[in-house]
């Protein structure tokens, strides 16, 4: 009997942009393509959390369209940051009602980075709303997280989108969901003029870190996906769109399942079993090669 390959998807951070991942898993499941493994960072650790413990893309769209994100944000001004994240976490506590990861439908990873020891934290046990509130936590918005020694902030500062760990659990095809793409732009050579500040729409020290980190945060992720071998890449491109933009959740999820429709073909391909290696798996099954393979080794030694 064909073994079919075992599928994990990462799903990138992005702040609100994070909901186009949930369009993407729609169409997936359209597609009948299994999650046998899913991971996140930041916002893309919450929709990998919602649907770890309920594999259903069509409910959780209907359910984020009904939620009044902006209203999940408590601002402040803090030495600690902008947003101190207390009704988040509620929210998550509400949501998962004191579950853990083994609780979970499909094998769930998030990260964080601990700031102190300079790591990349993995959460696959305990409490998942601690690890959410711990993954979502931008650098200088949010404030961290304090977590037993560790104080914890964004995973995205080392892993904008944590595919590494899904082949290590043993996952045979990797699917990315990226949120933070960036089409590339030629450099322009400018002459320096003199700029009338008046005519000028700046934006406030809050919008050009929020725009900063989502720029790096993007370059970033590229880099990542550059560097690491996996099997297929779904680029949402929403660079538009802010880190807090929370009226255009319709807008984020349809340009999410255009870039999930894109690859549609690429996406049956990744996930066809391999027959060939299918009928050997079933053949060392059968007739212990590998078995038979040590005994004529040990003689010939």
């Amino acid at each position: 009997m064909a073994e079919r390959k075992k599928i994990g998807i990462a799903l990138s951070g992005g702040g609100v942009r994070g909901i186009a991942h949930i369009a993407v898993l729609e169409v997936l499941e359209d597609l009948k393509i299994p999650i046998d493994y899913i991971s996140g960072t930041s916002m893309g650790a919450i929709v990998a959390a919602l649907y770890a413990f309920e594999p259903n893309a069509k409910k959780l769209k209907k359910e984020i369209l009904d939620i009044d994100i902006s209203k999940l944000f408590d601002f402040t001004i803090s030495k600690y940051g902008f947003i101190k994240g207390n009704r988040l976490e509620q929210f998550f506590q509400k949501k998962f009602n004191n579950m853990t990861f083994k609780d979970s439908k499909i094998p769930l990873f998030i990260t964080a980075y601990d700031i102190e020891k300079n790591k990349e934290v993995i959460f696959n046990k305990g409490d998942v709303s601690k690890a959410l509130r711990s993954s979502i936590s931008i650098p200088g918005i949010f404030f961290p997280v304090q977590n037993k020694n560790e104080i914890l902030v964004d995973g995205g500062v080392i892993d904008p989108i944590p595919s590494e760990i899904l082949k290590r659990e043993g996952a045979d095809v990797i699917i990315v969901s990226n949120v933070q793409y960036y089409k590339e732009n030629t450099p322009k050579l400018e002459k320096a003029i003199k700029v009338n500040s008046k005519n000028r729409n700046i934006p406030s020290a809050f919008g050009v870190a929020l725009k900063s980190l989502q720029v790096l945060g993007g370059q970033v992720a590229m880099f990542d996906l550059n560097r690491e071998k996996v099997d297929l890449i779904i680029n949402v491109d929403l660079s538009n769109i802010g880190t807090f933009d929370s009226d255009k959740t319709r807008e984020i999820l349809n340009k999410g399942r255009r870039a999930a429709l894109s690859k549609v073909e690429e996406i049956r391909v990744a996930a066809e079993s391999n027959p060939i290696r299918n009928l050997l798996l079933e053949l060392n099954k059968d007739l212990g090669i590998k078995k038979i393979y040590k005994n004529i080794k040990s003689k010939l030694e």
